[in-house]
């Protein structure tokens, strides 16, 4: 293999993972329709916003297509022409040119926000203006369902960092790692508190026995990060987190959103 080669995953990115094409959008998508209840000014009400699902190629069904459609060419040789294409975009683009991406468009260099004063500098991001081309290639996809999502705060992993483990324990006065989706905090009595679990199963309805995490190292969607309270007692606990918060932005919705946790069990240090 080329030194090229040797480089091609780092450039294509790391994703090399297949997606399970039976499972993919099969030129159909689904609509999810989401209520806009933001509480930005300016917004409308009383109507919803689409986003479709995404099915994504990774790079090796992208290599493995091409090598289909290319048969006397070895998947090392695209592998090589794919990296040395992506390398001359990014050069071009970090020159400060805008850069055509074949026949699909062109990729553009924008800023972003808006300037206070005649003379500020305002960050740069890249854009991409698409084609005739591609815009006929999506014009074909058909919309085989819609249906009205529900923002929900989802709870994942809970990992305590101080032992790099996630067994269903975590360690007073250690950080705490919470994975999910719908995580970040934000708005008004919004905030992650340690509800005690009773002898049913159930946790503490009184607000009074919980115990609120109030220092984050990590406030994003799918992230929390914190030091649990070095003074929280053994036993068995749930995470009852409150947001405003809409999605992966900052924006805050005119409803809270709960979401609780499974139980695990707080444990002293050692």
């Amino acid at each position: 293999m080329s030194n090229l080669s040797k480089k091609g995953s780092k450039l294509l990115g790391e994703d090399n993972s297949f997606i399970n094409l039976r499972d993919g959008a099969s030129g159909h998508v689904i609509l999810k329709l989401h209520e806009n209840s933001l509480s930005a000014s300016g917004q409308r009400e009383n109507c919803y916003y689409g986003r479709v699902p995404r099915f994504t190629f990774s790079n090796q069904n992208v290599l493995d297509r091409m090598a289909q459609e290319l048969p006397d060419m070895k998947t090392g040789r695209i592998t090589d022409v794919m990296t040395a294409y992506t390398k001359v975009l990014l050069d071009v683009l970090a020159s400060g040119y805008a850069v055509r991406f074949g026949a699909l468009g062109t990729f553009y260099i924008a800023p972003v926000g808006f300037a206070n004063n005649p003379g500020d500098k305002l960050p740069l991001t890249v854009r991409f203006s698409p084609d005739v081309s591609l815009l006929s290639a999506v014009s074909k996809v058909e919309i085989a369902d819609t249906s009205l999502a529900q923002p929900v705060v989802e709870f994942g992993q809970i990992t305590d960092a101080s032992r790099a483990a996630c067994d269903g324990a975590i360690t007073a006065g250690a950080s705490v790692l919470v994975e999910g989706d719908g995580l970040r905090i934000g708005g008004e009595e919004s905030g992650l508190w340690l509800a005690p679990v009773m002898e049913d199963g159930s946790y503490s309805q009184d607000e009074i026995r919980w115990k609120k995490i109030s220092v984050f190292l990590y406030n994003h969607p799918k992230k929390l990060m914190f030091t649990l309270p070095s003074d929280i007692g053994e036993g068995r606990y749930v995470f009852v987190l409150r947001t405003k918060c809409s999605g992966g932005t900052k924006r805050l919705r005119k409803k809270m959103l709960e979401g609780v946790s499974e139980s695990f069990i707080v444990r002293s240090a050692d």
